[in-house]
C-alpha cells in the first residue's frame, strides 16, 4: 500500500484514525455523544473532502489498495464514492456550472438566497440520481467497474447494518439507535449534503464562461489546512488531476487574475455576510498586470 504523495500520510490519519474516532467514542461512552456533535460534523465534512480528493487523485499506487480505500471511505461518506465519476468528473468538470451541467446553480434558482443555498443540495441529489443509476447499470458490461460498484455498496450497507446491530447490542434499542443515528447515520447523511452545499457557494453567481472567474475560493490557510485545501477551487477546475497538496502554490500564482470578490478569506464569514447580514462582497475587476 505505497502512497503516491507523502502528504497523504495526513489523509490516512484522518481516514483511519479520526473518521472512526467519533463512533468509537460514542459507542463507548453514550453520554458523551451530544458533546461530540461538533467533532462529528467536522469529520462528516472531511469524509466528503477525502472522497473527492481520492476520486481525482488516487491515494495509493496500486489499484487494489485504491479500491479498498474507496470502499472504506464510502462507509463514512454515506454513499458509494464511484458516484463522483458520472456526476462530478464526467459532468460538472466538463460543463463547469454552465449549460449541460446537471447540477448548475441556475437550474435550481435564478436568485442566490439562503433558501436556495439550503435546498440546492436536495435538488442536486435528484438531478444526479439518473447519471449515477446509468453508470451503475452500465457496470454490468465492465467487470472491474462492477466489482467496484458492488464492493462499495456492500461495505456501505453491510457496515452500517453491523454498526447499528452493535449499537443496539451494547446499549439496547432506544439508546443504541440514538447513538448510531448521531455518530454514524447523521454524518453519513450530511456528508453528501455538505459537498453539494460547498459546490453551490463555490459556483453561484460566478461566470462559467470565464477562464478565471468560474469559481469562488475561500483562501484562509488555517481553514484549508483542516480541509486539505478544499477551499481553493479555481485551480482545482483548471487542474482536476493535480494532487490537493499543490493547490496552494497554483492558487497563489493565479490569484491576481481572479476577480477579488471571488477570493474570499473565510467561508463562514462569507456565509454570514451573504445570507444573514445581506452584505454581499463588492464586485471588482482583478488587478491588471503588464
Amino acid at each position: 500500500m505505497r502512497l503516491r504523495f507523502a502528504e497523504d500520510r495526513r489523509t490516512l490519519f484522518w481516514a483511519f484514525v479520526l473518521l472512526p474516532s467519533a463512533p468509537v467514542l460514542a459507542f463507548a461512552v453514550p453520554a458523551a455523544t451530544p458533546w461530540l456533535i461538533p467533532w462529528i460534523l467536522y469529520l462528516s465534512y472531511c469524509s466528503g473532502v477525502l472522497a473527492h480528493n481520492h476520486n481525482h487523485s488516487g491515494v495509493f499506487v496500486g489499484r487494489r489498495s485504491n479500491t479498498l480505500y474507496a470502499a472504506w471511505l464510502s462507509l463514512f461518506y454515506g454513499f458509494p464514492i464511484f458516484a463522483w465519476i458520472p456526476t462530478h468528473n464526467q459532468n460538472h468538470h466538463r460543463y463547469l456550472n454552465g449549460m449541460g451541467d446537471a447540477t448548475r446553480t441556475t437550474r435550481h434558482s435564478s436568485r442566490d438566497t439562503l433558501l436556495a443555498a439550503l435546498t440546492y443540495p436536495l435538488a442536486s441529489a435528484i438531478w444526479q440520481s439518473r447519471g449515477i443509476a446509468a453508470y451503475a447499470w452500465e457496470a454490468r458490461k465492465r467487470p472491474a467497474r462492477l466489482r467496484r460498484v458492488l464492493l462499495e455498496t456492500t461495505v456501505l450497507l453491510g457496515g452500517h447494518g453491523l454498526l447499528l446491530a452493535l449499537a443496539l447490542g451494547l446499549h439496547g434499542p432506544a439508546l443504541g439507535a440514538w447513538v448510531y443515528a448521531i455518530s454514524v447515520g447523521m454524518p453519513a447523511v450530511l456528508a453528501t449534503y455538505f459537498m453539494m452545499f460547498t459546490n453551490y457557494v463555490q459556483h453561484v453567481d460566478c461566470d462559467p464562461a470565464s477562464a478565471d472567474d468560474h469559481s469562488r475560493n475561500f483562501t484562509s490557510p488555517t481553514w484549508n489546512w483542516f480541509v486539505f485545501d478544499n477551499g481553493l477551487h479555481t485551480v482545482h477546475h483548471e487542474h482536476p488531476g493535480v494532487h490537493w497538496s499543490q493547490y496552494r502554490a497554483l492558487h497563489e500564482a493565479r490569484a491576481a487574475r481572479i476577480a477579488p470578490h471571488l477570493n474570499q478569506r473565510s467561508l463562514f464569514a462569507y456565509l454570514m455576510n451573504t445570507y444573514v447580514l445581506q452584505r454581499r462582497p463588492l464586485r471588482r475587476e482583478p488587478a491588471l498586470h503588464c
